[in-house]
């Protein structure tokens, strides 16, 4: 069995992603990260199968190949991870800070996704570039962090009603 430079990559992801989790994750907002971490799976999801549906990329090397066309590593593992990261980094910050903080995400996922276009067979991009990457990624980050806010917003109303 030859192991590819795709393998690797992959392997060492999920491995920083595990260790991001255990390691860096504040544990005390369990409940929130948990809402971010599935909200992020099921976007991902949904959009991820929309692009690769529509060849505007694809991914060559992937988990579960026969099963399913998108990256699972990507989009159910460790871009959630990131975003949880990123929620955890903007929970006490203003608008400004929230924003800078997801283009400053968005940057280092993109600048990581490029070189990786370019060189491997993890993802190919057809009818997509790196700037599109960038715009959906900032999208996204902030996308959660509105829908993290409304969660904690609807917890804490509805919580204190007596029904």
């Amino acid at each position: 069995m030859v192991i590819s430079t795709e393998f690797i990559i992959s392997v060492i992801s999920a491995l920083i992603g595990l260790l991001l989790l255990v390691f860096a994750v504040d544990w005390r907002y369990f409940r929130d990260w948990v809402v971010v971490f599935l909200y992020k799976s099921v976007l991902d999801g949904l959009w991820g199968a929309a692009v690769v549906n529509l060849h505007l990329l694809e991914y060559p090397f992937r988990q579960l190949p026969l099963l399913y066309k998108v990256s699972l590593l990507f989009d159910f593992w460790v871009f959630p991870i990131l975003c949880i990261l990123y929620n955890q980094v903007t929970r006490e910050r203003g608008f400004r800070h929230i924003l800078v903080y997801a283009i400053l995400f968005s940057v280092g996922i993109t600048v990581i996704e490029y070189p990786l276009e370019l060189y491997t067979e993890l993802i190919k991009y057809h009818k997509w570039s790196w700037y599109i990457t960038f715009i959906t990624l900032t999208v996204t980050f902030l996308s959660s962090r509105a829908f993290i806010a409304f969660y904690r917003w609807g917890c804490e109303y509805f919580g204190s009603k007596r029904f």
